[in-house]
């Protein structure tokens, strides 16, 4: 292979990884489940089960499911799957049909959460006998907990632990769960939450304390009982949190507000078609072009939320970037010259708008029409507010 061949290949490499790590936390497995069957569960109830894990996944951990169109959907769950089949230890895999089930979450009218998630990075110790230490990503605390995510749709990851990590952040700050220090050591990874856990005990004496910041919002607690149950539970925390600051609000499509988006950057047809594919995750109705500018894209989208919500939501794609509303200057009004001499108007004497002695008297000019009262009125096109982003793949 020639030199300037590899070059770009390495260009390519590069700029491959560098829009990875700017793009959301896409949970391509969302629609999946995995889920156990117990020796004396029926078929239906282990697939029933699954069901419900995959509606918390979508509409929070307290979804009502003795009615509505979703206790329905719960007496032949078969209707939105896609695959049933089975993993390792004879576990059931399920694979759901993701129209079928957005198409019953807004007939439900229930708030949900799509694909995009925020990112949720881990700082843990284990405490033991010997002292803290931290918890590695691959040790088997690390695998419960990312199973336990993955069940619960939480885009969990873990620091990489090199160098710049450990000269910021030691056991004893992950221990006292030390605000600053952390949220400023996460800068560099491509999420918006920042978790801290110190582990102790274990068997079924394990415990948890954990703290969770993400926005402008922390929550915390401690939790114990066997390693597999208290990552569960802590996982479900996380979704609740998560859900509560980025589920999309719950509104029908004639209810939605309507919003444009003004997007620069757009180099090419990979980067429309990602900023389409970004948009779409709202949940919302597809988006309507207005046009097409050089690099500038003009983009009409509904959403029933706030303007606060909708930029969270854009957010969590990283590629987007909000920018301030441009400042368009007015134009300075000129004042015109009081005497008619300072324009080289003549006075009105020398233009023939005096009376000559013994002359007709001038005409009274015409009255201004004034529109009639029965024509109707023609209302206004609406403006929709405008958010502008940067797109930067």
């Amino acid at each position: 292979m020639r030199f300037k061949q590899r070059v770009r290949l390495l260009l390519l490499c590069v700029a491959a990884l560098a829009s990875f790590n700017l793009s959301a936390a896409v949970l391509d497995d969302l629609y999946r489940v995995q889920v156990a069957q117990a020796e004396d569960q029926s078929r239906d109830d282990a697939l029933r089960g699954a069901t419900r894990v995959m509606f918390q996944r979508l509409v929070g951990s307290d979804v009502e499911l003795q009615r509505g169109p979703l206790a329905n959907a719960m007496k032949s769950p078969q209707d939105m799957m896609r695959r049933i089949g089975t993993a390792e230890g004879g576990q059931l895999r399920i694979e759901f049909d993701s129209q079928a089930l957005t198409k019953l979450v807004r007939e439900a009218g229930l708030p949900a959460l799509g694909r995009n998630r925020p990112g949720i990075v881990l700082w843990a110790v284990e405490a033991n006998e010997l002292g803290d230490r931290t918890l590695s990503p691959v040790s088997a605390w690390a695998l419960t907990l990312k199973e336990a995510a993955a069940h619960r749709g939480v885009a969990l990851s873990f620091p990489l632990g090199d160098l710049q990590d450990m000269s910021q952040v030691d056991e004893q700050l992950i221990r006292q769960a030390s605000r600053d220090e952390l949220l400023a050591a996460s800068e560099r990874y491509p999420v918006e939450g920042t978790l801290a856990m110190t582990v102790t005990g274990e068997g079924d004496q394990s415990a948890l304390d954990w703290t969770l910041w993400l926005n402008d919002r922390s929550d915390s607690g401690r939790i114990t009982g066997t390693a597999e149950a208290a990552a569960d539970e802590l996982m479900v925390a996380i979704a609740n949190a998560v859900f509560t600051q980025y589920a999309t609000p719950a509104g029908a499509a004639d209810g939605a507000s309507g919003w444009r988006l003004h997007v620069e950057g757009i180099n090419s047809v990979a980067d429309y078609a990602g900023l389409l594919r970004s948009v779409n995750q709202l949940g919302s109705q597809t988006p309507q072009l207005i046009a097409i500018e050089g690099d500038k894209v003009q983009l009409q989208v509904s959403f029933p939320g706030s303007e606060a919500q909708l930029e969270r939501l854009l957010n969590l794609d990283m590629r987007l970037q909000r920018m301030p509303e441009p400042i368009v200057e007015q134009p300075v009004a000129t004042e015109l010259p009081s005497d008619p001499a300072d324009v080289g108007m003549a006075p009105e004497e020398d233009v023939g708008l005096a009376q000559e002695p013994g002359a007709e008297p001038a005409e009274a000019p015409l009255p201004i029409a004034e529109p009639e009262q029965n024509q109707p009125a023609v209302p206004a096109t609406p403006t929709l507010p405008t958010l502008y982003f940067r797109w930067r793949g």
